[in-house]
């Protein structure tokens, strides 16, 4: 007994029980129309029936015939056959830089988010290859090994970010030095390293890793992410958002070519800056380089037998249309006027069973996706073009990730809308490319917008009243809602959404809503520079209004400092130690540890510091001295350390001289 791939198909047969009863009803009518029309006497001179035999018949073949073509419709199997596949393979290790300078945004939208899309731009060059994810910064870490799994590869890929290493730095070569020590483990001799990278080295041992990869015959091909000119990494942890280095100084990184240049030159190989062609040129590269044979995927076909319904089927139509035709040959006018509905009702139900089950077949996720999007459901819509997404390459890829982009932006997912469609930039498509730079420029305000204005806010702020409430909040929770760095945040975003706007013009310039949204943006973002600008200033005005009221900090009272009008003097008076009075005032008698008279410049060195055990023998209870007086004298001689709170040193980790 066969099984079907489409057993649902089968129901169809159904069909065909009511379509011979239609035509047993047909036929009794028709005989009944003409017995109320013409008279018994004149039947036999002007009806001219056809033979009941021959029609019957060729009903008959046709219903059998159809049948069986929805039979192999079903596709019917018997068995199965297991295949390995035997593919030709290279081993291609792809190196990311996840530094700090990765977060330097003159990519879009920024380093790391291109040389992630750059990475799946190579992993879809080599479907047939073994390859494999290596991240580096200070130190390189293999995050997915050599395999033939492109799916769990991509995963990978997307999951990289600056923080999947701790340390700090950009060293190449360790990079390189693990990436050859992978190879070396397979024991193939066809392997290749792509380095995607700003270029960044703060090693010194570049020319140690080209004299490793020139022995080991390894092809090593680089991609620049960055620009020339470069810019300013980013970190959160500073109140302007610019990274530092350990003199203070603001950190610019720009794409160096020097190094990636050396080891593509070392490896034979090719420096390409990142574009859409640079998949297409590494894949040229590496051309040359010998495949190893190996064994692939094992598939499971199973063994179709729908040639032994679908032949006969086509048999017995070809019959049912030589007998019809015979009839109609002989009595064309008279099969015209009493050809038997039924017939006409057979072929009308079995074409519209055939188109049905054509555009079921036909129709494919991102035919769904389409009339989900058209019809408002855009998270069904989503979820089609993301299961659609794996299975698409090169322009049709863009395309969905495009309309992924686009969904997201309508379920207000901004982050994904914006990854998605940095990702179709990389298409070749003008027009495309358009709608991908204005898509993109509405995205990156949105983001911007929600940050300043969160849709949870039941009170929309002005920009002056967002600025003001960062720099001087009433509350604390005003405070923590939003800070300086998030402004700065914002003003990045739509300055970005203004170049991708641009970008949409210079590829067309009709296009009226990418120039509308621009000078709107734009617009905005002047209202909010002058804004932090004016909330600034009033910040400055309050802090020195306030310097002038002679409010001692609560600190400095406890210690006995001195007064206002002593500030700015650099030191407290050496003729008033600590702890001189504390000996003088209580009237007791000056131990022979304690300063003497006159060595002023040592009195407050020889005293216990913070945190100091005092002296045993002051502990102990003189001769002659009650209780009260003992513990009187204890408390005095300890009260400087018990009112004090100890002053702990910072622990500071020790930063290398360049952690980008």
């Amino acid at each position: 007994m066969p099984s079907f791939l489409h057993p649902g198909l089968l129901l169809l047969l159904l069909l065909l029980p009511f379509i011979l009863l239609g035509a047993i009803l047909a036929y009794r009518n028709q005989g009944q129309t003409w017995s109320r029309m013409v008279a018994p006497r004149l039947r036999k001179h002007l009806v001219k029936t056809s033979s009941p035999t021959r029609r019957w018949i060729a009903l008959g073949l046709g219903l059998l015939g159809c049948a069986l073509i929805i039979v192999a419709l079903a596709r019917p199997f018997r068995g199965e056959t297991t295949t390995t596949e035997q593919i030709s393979t290279r081993n291609i290790l792809i190196a990311i830089d996840t530094s700090r300078s990765m977060l330097v945004r003159d990519g879009s939208p920024d380093r790391i988010a291109t040389a992630k899309a750059m990475a799946i731009e190579v992993l879809e060059a080599f479907p047939n290859d073994r390859v494999g994810v290596l991240a580096f910064s200070g130190a390189p870490i293999l995050m997915a090994p050599l395999t033939i799994d492109h799916g769990a590869v991509h995963e990978t890929i997307s999951q990289i970010d600056t923080e999947v290493i701790p340390s700090g730095g950009s060293d190449l070569s360790a990079a390189v030095s693990l990436a050859l020590k992978t190879f070396k483990k397979t024991g193939q001799q066809a392997n290749a390293l792509i380095i995607i990278s700003d270029g960044e080295d703060h090693s010194t041992q570049a020319d140690l890793a080209a004299a490793e990869i020139r022995d080991s015959k390894t092809v090593v091909c680089a991609i620049g992410i960055g620009t020339p000119e470069g810019g300013i990494i980013p970190d959160p942890n500073f109140r302007d958002g610019k990274f530092r280095d350990n003199q203070g100084e603001t950190v610019y990184s720009k794409m160096r070519t020097d190094a990636l240049d050396s080891l593509a030159r070392a490896g034979r190989g090719s420096f390409t800056p990142a574009s859409s062609g640079s998949a297409a040129a590494i894949s040229s590269a590496l051309d040359s380089l010998q495949r190893d044979e190996q064994a692939g995927r094992k598939l499971t076909v199973p063994n179709e037998i729908f040639q032994w319904f679908l032949v006969p089927a086509i048999i017995l139509l070809a019959l049912c249309v030589i007998v019809h035709s015979e009839f109609l040959a002989h009595r064309i006018q008279a099969v015209k006027k009493s050809q038997p509905p039924a017939i006409k009702a057979t072929t009308a139900v079995l074409m519209l069973a055939f188109v049905l089950t054509t555009s079921a077949r036909a129709e494919t996720l991102v035919q769904q996706a389409d009339a989900a999007y058209t019809a408002g459901e855009y998270e069904t819509a989503l979820k089609l073009f993301t299961q659609a997404l794996p299975e698409a390459s090169g322009e049709d890829r863009r395309a969905i990730q495009f309309s992924i982009g686009s969904t997201a932006y309508k379920l207000k997912q901004w982050e994904k809308s914006n990854n998605y469609l940095s990702s179709a930039l990389l298409t070749n498509n003008a027009k495309l490319q358009e709608q991908v730079h204005y898509n993109l420029g509405n995205a990156l305000f949105q983001t911007g917008w929600n940050i300043l204005q969160p849709p949870s806010a039941t009170k929309k702020p002005s920009l002056l009243d967002i600025m003001r409430n960062i720099l001087s909040p009433k509350k604390k929770e005003e405070q923590a809602k939003l800070t300086a760095e998030d402004v700065d945040h914002v003003i990045q975003l739509w300055e970005d959404s203004i170049t991708h706007y641009q970008a949409a013009l210079d590829l067309n310039p009709e296009n009226k809503d990418a120039d509308h949204n621009r000078k709107e943006v734009e617009k905005l973002l002047k209202q909010l520079r002058e804004a932090k600008k004016q909330a600034e200033q009033e910040k400055e005005q309050q802090d020195k209004s306030q310097e002038g009221e002679g409010d001692k900090p609560k600190d400095q009272q406890d210690e006995g400092e001195e007064p206002d009008d002593q500030k700015g003097e650099g030191e407290k008076p050496k003729d008033d130690p600590e702890g001189e009075k504390t000996d003088g005032e209580g009237g007791d008698k000056p131990d022979e540890n304690n300063p003497k008279d006159g060595d002023e410049g040592e009195e407050t060195k020889d005293q216990p510091q913070q945190g100091d055990q005092p002296d045993p023998k002051n502990m102990e209870r003189k001769d002659g001295e009650s209780e009260e007086a003992y513990a009187a004298r204890i408390l005095k001689e300890n009260s400087d350390s018990e009112t004090r709170p100890v002053s702990r040193p910072q622990l500071r980790l020790r930063r290398p001289a360049k952690d980008w």
